[in-house]
């Protein structure tokens, strides 16, 4: 069964033409925490970028009160989570178009860090298309990320090999209107995806990346939708190109890394001193650093209120 797109979903067409969206189903643990990083960490960029949470449906209450002042909207996914029984919860992806308050939108994982972006660029550098993930990505080091492990399947069969953990798009444009219709049968039904069209290789479990660039490729879109940001960083561990293939998945466990203050990121000798981050490691983002980040954004609240 796939689902209608509502094109007439209301809002506020003033206040809600461009913002961020990101997914938080929370588990036995504690993660809309790192929704709440990430959020925290566009408005340090840009105090007036909007956010949007969007949470299980029928749980916006259940969010704890003190991650509500940095969300401009709470949404709910209109079809429930779907990945609730395996707890693959990137297969929700597809809803994100039904339920964004947006017309443009970009979609980021919550394990994500914004450090230091220029958002009008960021928009400027997307709105030329009317959907687009990055193609390319860069290591902690600066270095072009390699894509040979991480996209083996993609290989394999002649898939593109995008980036899903960041997504932009216009929610009225025929192109996103077509590949989130196509993504919503893919991603719900993954398992006889994979079943039936990787009769060599597969991957190992769900995997949200892999299952974007099927889409893409069903669609025959790649070249439409791949986009080069040259401030995007991905901490995958196989694509840093080390002098291991051991560095571990959490690979906080092995590379020395610090924060300084909230305007950059160390690992081992190399500095990152702005771009988005998908850091993936959820042991980076530890209470300190969320702490370090909420601190400042409220500093800086107090000064533009004091000024305004």
């Amino acid at each position: 069964m796939t689902h209608d797109i509502d094109k007439n979903f209301v809002k506020d067409s003033e206040d809600s033409a461009r913002g961020f969206v990101t997914i938080g189903i929370d588990t036995d643990t504690d993660q809309i925490k790192y929704n709440y990083l990430l959020a925290t960490s566009i408005k340090l960029s840009d105090p007036n970028a909007s956010v949007c949470l969007i949470v299980d449906k029928n749980k916006s209450d259940l969010v704890p009160k003190k991650y509500l002042h940095i969300f401009d909207y709470i949404a709910e996914l209109p079809f429930g989570n779907t990945g609730h029984r395996d707890g693959f919860h990137g297969s929700n992806l597809w809803q994100i178009i039904h339920c964004t308050p947006y017309d443009e939108t970009i979609y980021v994982d919550n394990d994500t860090l914004f450090l230091n972006v220029d958002i009008d660029l960021l928009w400027d550098k997307c709105s030329s298309y009317d959907l687009a993930m990055p193609s390319t990505a860069l290591t902690f080091r600066n270095h072009r990320f390699d894509k040979r492990h991480m996209f083996n399947v993609e290989e394999t069969y002649d898939l593109p090999t995008l980036f899903s953990n960041f997504i932009y798009f216009k929610g009225a444009s025929p192109l996103a209107l077509e590949w989130f219709k196509m993504a919503d049968p893919v991603y719900q039904n993954w398992r006889d995806a994979y079943k039936n069209i990787f009769k060599d290789i597969k991957p190992l479990s769900f995997d949200k990346t892999v299952i974007a660039n099927l889409v893409t490729s069903l669609l025959d879109v790649e070249k439409e939708v791949s986009v080069d940001l040259s401030f995007f960083y991905d901490l995958q561990n196989t694509g840093q190109r080390l002098w291991s293939n051991d560095i571990p998945s959490k690979w906080t466990d092995m590379l020395n890394h610090w924060i300084v203050g909230t305007k950059e990121v160390i690992i081992e000798t190399s500095a990152i001193t702005g771009g988005i981050i998908h850091y993936r490691d959820d042991s980076f983002a530890t209470k300190g650093l969320i702490d370090e980040f909420v601190k400042q954004f409220d500093t800086e609240d107090k000064r533009r209120k004091i000024a305004d």
